[in-house]
C-alpha cells in the first residue's frame, strides 16, 4: 500500500500574494490577465482604474475602488495585496525631519528619511538595498554587509509610507510637502538599477504620484 501526499494546494495557499504597488503599468495589465480578473481586451482599461486608485488615491483596500465592480474587487483582494510594510519606529525632530524604520519582510529593515525645506518643498531619502558593498567611509551603511537588493514594491512602499504620514493622498498638484526624492538611503542604487528604474517609472507616472523626473536624484 502506498500513500501519495498532494502538497500542491498547501504550497499554493502559502504563496505570498503579489503587491500591485510594485508593478509597472505593463506588469499590472499582465497580472490582471494572468489572474483571470479581466480578458486581454479590457486589461488596459482595468489596469488604468486600479493604477489610479493605488498611486493617486493611495488606497490599501480594494473595497474602496468604487468605480470597479464588486465581483472584480473581490477577485483582486483574493489574488493580490496592497498592504504597506510595517513601521517599526517613527521619529520626528523639531525641524520637521521624519525618519521611519520600515520592516518589509522578516529580518529586512530599512530606513527612510523625510527632510523638509529641501528642493521645492521637502525631499525623501530612499533606500535601494539592505546593506551595501561599497564601504564608503562617510556612510554607516557601509559597515553593514549586503543582504539583498530591495524589490520595486519595497522602494515604492517607502514613498507611500511617507505620503501616508504627510497626508498627501490624493496626489496634490500644488503645495506638495514631498517634492523631491533622492536615492541616498541604504545601498547603492546603481547596483539595483532595474528595480530602481521601475520604481522611478511608477513614482513619476502622471496618473499616479506624479513626481517630476527632474526632481528624482539617483
Amino acid at each position: 500500500m502506498s500513500i501519495t501526499l498532494d502538497l500542491s494546494r498547501a504550497s499554493a495557499s502559502a504563496k505570498t500574494p503579489v503587491n500591485l504597488s510594485g508593478l509597472t503599468r505593463d506588469e499590472l495589465r499582465q497580472a490582471l490577465i494572468d489572474a483571470g480578473i479581466c480578458p486581454p481586451e479590457k486589461a488596459r482599461m482595468r489596469a488604468s482604474q486600479v493604477w489610479r486608485w493605488i498611486h493617486h488615491y493611495g488606497v490599501t483596500d480594494f473595497a474602496l475602488m468604487s468605480d470597479i465592480g464588486k465581483e472584480t474587487r473581490a477577485g483582486l483582494a483574493e489574488a493580490f495585496t496592497l498592504a504597506r510594510p510595517e513601521i517599526v519606529e517613527r521619529q520626528v525632530s523639531k525641524d520637521g525631519t521624519r525618519k521611519w524604520l520600515i520592516r518589509t519582510a522578516p529580518g529586512i529593515e530599512i530606513e527612510t528619511v523625510y527632510i523638509p525645506d529641501v528642493g521645492r518643498a521637502g525631499a525623501l531619502c530612499v533606500s535601494s538595498q539592505v546593506g551595501c558593498t561599497l564601504n564608503c567611509t562617510f556612510c554607516h551603511t557601509g559597515t553593514q554587509k549586503l543582504v539583498r537588493n530591495l524589490t520595486t514594491a519595497e522602494i515604492v512602499a517607502q514613498v507611500q509610507v511617507a505620503r501616508d504620514d504627510l497626508d498627501e493622498w490624493p496626489s496634490p498638484k500644488e503645495d506638495r510637502r514631498l517634492s523631491n526624492i533622492v536615492f541616498m538611503g541604504m545601498g547603492e542604487p546603481l547596483y539595483n538599477l532595474d528595480h530602481v528604474a521601475n520604481a522611478i517609472d511608477i513614482i513619476s507616472d502622471n496618473e499616479g504620484i506624479a513626481l517630476s523626473r527632474r526632481r528624482i536624484t539617483v
